[in-house]
């Protein structure tokens, strides 16, 4: 019995190798034994079956097994859709499209089960920026994957506004879970990050958009809810360090509109305004919170001024941004006015509230000289409280009540908490008084200590 047993098990054995040697080998003779270039028709219908992308093949197709069975295509172009009018997508000498075991020994090419893109560049105008959202949301495609390629935006003049390296690109569908998802890690404007969209079929009007860049450590959390192209909202998240930024958004009647939370008392940043898009112009209010002048000048104001006018493109409208409780002993609030038309960002209008004191208005610009950039400004305060001057900077009252305007520059290099203050001059009842000197301000004490120099 023992041994009736044993020789069926080695019968098994035996047939089970003759079964993997004999698919290997056919598996292996495909290439010889099948002319791909009469499938081409065939291989460009069904790619678009199963993944929902045009295709058009002008080069060989091979059959290569290893790793993994996959038909190996040298010269394609790709669209999202099938307009001759269009320049490509896609461009790629490297297009692996995996088959199934079936498919092989059939010769069908109707099951493709992934499809990988590598070493090629992605060509998105604004307008193909609509067909992704279209694929993201009415398409039903096969695993996509793209691996180090580059991803250009351009304007409508075929400009590129920007470049982005990606390493790894993820579309797919989880059936099980019945989860869509596109999954991107790169670089935009030399920073790391990692991108993750999902929509559940569940609940198939919302999707969610989560934004991770590194070094510096940002996160970013959208959530949308879409009922048609004319009407849907959502929510953003921003978190950077201990700051944090958060507003609803409103689309309707060709109108964004976006809402801070105002009852949410850990916000910095706090946004609202509106953004109508045919054409575009937007108005927006920025309030910004318990921040540092320093921080201030160095992370947002010089990127306003130091800007690559491609990035600006279209943009039009106005923006307000107003500083509360900022982190300073002697500025508590302020407001610049913002204006973009034409690609150019022109600061309006600036002012701050000089403590108890009056009010300064300035004038502010970016230099940069041999690697270093310089903030500028030329300044005017306005004394309304003469009382307030004396004690803030301990100088006599006497000294100080008939003043009216002081002028002076202020420059300081990014990074440096130093100020240079220099070009002061006094407005006394109409007769002016001019100091001469250069002045290194390193904190509240040695401020007072100059201007009790000039005054006295």
């Amino acid at each position: 019995m023992n041994k009736i047993k044993q020789n069926k098990i080695t019968f098994n054995l035996i047939l089970s190798i003759l079964a993997i040697i004999f698919s290997s080998l056919t598996i292996l003779s495909l290439p010889v034994l099948f002319n791909y270039k009469s499938k081409v028709p065939v291989i460009e219908k069904n790619f678009y079956k199963n993944f929902k992308i045009y295709i058009k093949s002008s080069g060989e197709i091979k059959y290569k097994p290893f790793p993994k069975p996959h038909l190996l295509v040298e010269n394609a172009s790709l669209n999202l859709d099938n307009s001759s009018e269009k320049n490509d997508l896609i461009t790629t000498s490297n297009l692996k499209i995996y088959i199934s075991l079936r498919d092989i020994y059939l010769r069908s090419f109707s099951n493709f089960l992934s499809t990988e893109i590598s070493n090629s560049n992605l060509n998105f105008k604004m307008e193909d920026l609509k067909e992704l959202r279209k694929h993201l949301y009415q398409k039903v495609n096969n695993p996509i994957y793209l691996d180090n390629c580059k991803i250009f935006i351009r304007n409508k003049n075929m400009e590129v506004i920007l470049i982005s390296p990606i390493k790894k690109i993820s579309y797919k569908i989880d059936k099980k879970n019945k989860i869509k998802n596109l999954k991107l890690t790169g670089e935009i404007f030399g920073l790391n990050f990692k991108s993750d969209w999902r929509r559940d079929y569940k609940s198939p009007k919302t999707s969610i958009h989560n934004i991770n860049i590194f070094n510096p450590n940002l996160e970013i959390k959208n959530t949308f809810e879409f009922e048609n192209t004319q009407n849907f909202n959502g929510q953003s998240i921003m978190s950077y360090s201990q700051n944090k930024m958060e507003y609803n958004l409103i689309f309707k009647d060709n109108v964004v509109k976006f809402i801070s939370p105002k009852q949410k008392k850990n916000l910095n940043f706090i946004f609202e305004g509106s953004a109508q898009l045919k054409p575009f112009y937007f108005d927006g209010k920025l309030l910004i919170k318990d921040k540092k002048i320093d921080l201030i000048i160095d992370n947002l104001l010089s990127k306003l001024y130091l800007y690559d006018e491609k990035f600006v493109g279209n943009f039009n409208g106005t923006l307000k941004i107003k500083f509360d409780k900022l982190d300073n002993k002697l500025l508590q609030n302020g407001e610049i006015n913002l204006v973009i038309n034409e690609k150019k960002i022109i600061f309006n209008e600036a002012n701050f509230n000089l403590n108890k004191i009056g009010s300064i208005m300035t004038e502010i610009k970016f230099t940069e000289h041999n690697g270093t950039t310089r903030f500028i400004s030329k300044n005017k305060l306005n004394v309304k409280n003469h009382i307030e001057f004396a004690k803030t900077f301990q100088v006599g009252s006497k000294n100080v009540k008939d003043i009216q305007e002081i002028y002076f520059d202020l420059e300081k290099d990014l990074g440096s908490s130093d100020l240079i203050l220099k070009n002061v001059k006094i407005n006394r009842s109409g007769s002016f008084t001019n100091s001469d000197g250069v002045f290194v301000v390193k904190n509240i004490q040695n401020l007072r200590s100059y201007i009790r120099k000039v005054i006295d």
